[in-house]
């Protein structure tokens, strides 16, 4: 979705939007507003996950409860 701001796809990540789900159960901005990836990184209660969206330029990394919803992306070595 626009503005698809600072968007340049250098990386050839391309990636489409797949929301989050809540800790009670309901999904949020899925088909809109952005994309959110746990990362391997956690500890105890919580985990990392970043952020893409299609109104930032930015990648966010937020700490948050293990019990939230993002998709997941394997790689491999």
């Amino acid at each position: 979705n626009g503005p698809n701001t600072a968007a340049t796809n250098e990386s050839g990540f391309s990636v489409l939007p797949g929301g989050s789900r809540s800790n009670d159960g309901s999904f949020n901005n899925t088909r809109s507003f952005g994309a959110f990836f746990w990362s391997a990184t956690e500890g105890g209660l919580n985990a990392w996950y970043r952020v893409l969206t299609s109104n930032v330029g930015d990648v966010y990394r937020i700490n948050s409860s293990k019990s939230l919803g993002a998709s997941v992306r394997c790689l491999k070595n």
